[in-house]
């Protein structure tokens, strides 16, 4: 607490006016100091945690965002490549119906289909600048950036055990932290309970002649007389006090069942995660050894034989359409595997 300084001028002992001072300071039980002490570097360190999971919540969105825009790339190349088909197709439609080789509805049906994709296209660079303005205000820039990855390919990692994986984990390291905070906050309001201690010095004049062993002595404002003074405060209820340590102490129980749940939480969701991603790597070996290849191929044979008029037009469009939808929901996969990483 802070030091008290008190004053006082008047006809304190006779009718001459006297003067004088106390310096006074109260302190607490010295076992309180020492357990806020420690409760303040728990709070610090509770803060450090915080810190530093805050930052890995940030990275983590940088990631994220990071490969969500080389995705948003990757699909913007293939809807241009669709584009570029698609155009290529509406345009020999129209030569065909103005040489009346086949009837509007081929070139209606290629037109519509260039139209739809071009507005694919439309969304799909809005959605790379909205990422792009995301990423930019998580890193605290105002130039916008492009990641330096222009092809999307698959993340390596090694899973590690779970154990290993959740212990350095910042979230568990708060919670944790916490259990040590309430147990300290109860060893203060124990601190509390006990007596608190003052101690003072105090100096004053006694102006005039008084009797010192029988002896007249005359006294002036150059003479001050001194003591010192202590004292001790002790509670006479104790009941607020008590409630206290109590309510402290199922905090403490609280904070312990907290950890221990969010210890199983991450974990739970820490196998969760290996086995979603082992289902993202066999829907991208599926994709990759299998569906991709036959998408090409679908898409080259397709072509040819609708040049050489041995497909027709609705044959063609659902057999470009399925082939591209195959490249389409692979990068979809891709990008979730990414992402689960």
């Amino acid at each position: 607490p802070k030091t008290s300084i008190e004053g006082q001028y008047g006809q304190m002992n006779s009718y001459r006016k006297d003067n004088s001072f106390t310096v006074s300071q109260s302190f607490a039980f010295p076992g309180l100091y020492i357990n806020q002490n420690k409760l303040a570097k728990a709070n610090i360190k509770s803060s450090e945690w915080q810190f530093k999971s805050t930052r890995l919540q940030i990275a983590t969105e940088v990631k994220q965002l990071y490969q969500q825009l080389i995705y948003l790339n990757a699909k913007l190349k293939l809807q241009s490549y669709q584009d570029s088909l698609y155009g290529n197709f509406s345009k020999a439609a129209e030569l065909r119906s103005s040489t009346g080789e086949t009837n509007r509805l081929e070139m209606i049906s290629a037109h519509t289909q260039s139209m739809e994709i071009k507005n694919q296209l439309k969304q799909t660079r809005a959605d790379i600048d909205i990422a792009t303005q995301k990423l930019a205000l998580l890193l605290n820039i105002n130039t916008p950036l492009a990641p330096s990855d222009s092809v999307l390919k698959r993340l390596d990692w090694l899973p590690t055990a779970n154990e290993e994986a959740i212990a350095g984990n910042p979230s568990l390291g708060i919670t944790a932290q916490q259990v040590e905070v309430s147990r300290l906050e109860k060893a203060v309001e124990k601190s509390k309970l006990m007596p608190d201690f003052s101690i003072g010095y105090f100096s004053q004049t006694m102006l005039g002649t008084q009797d010192v062993n029988g002896t007249q002595r005359n006294y002036t404002s150059a003479n001050r007389f001194t003591a010192i003074q202590a004292g001790i405060s002790i509670p006479l209820w104790f009941v607020p006090g008590n409630a206290r340590v109590k309510a402290a102490r199922f905090k403490e129980k609280e904070a312990q069942a907290t950890h221990e749940a969010w210890t199983k939480s991450l974990t739970g969701n820490y196998r969760s995660l290996l086995l979603e991603l082992e289902k993202d790597r066999d829907n991208v070996d599926y994709y990759e050894k299998q569906a991709i290849p036959e998408a090409d191929l679908i898409i080259k044979q397709s072509t040819q034989s609708y040049r050489a008029g041995a497909m027709n037009y609705l044959d063609y469009l659902q057999s470009l359409g399925r082939a591209l939808s195959i490249k389409q929901n692979y990068l979809e996969a891709l990008n979730e595997y990414n992402q689960t990483v």
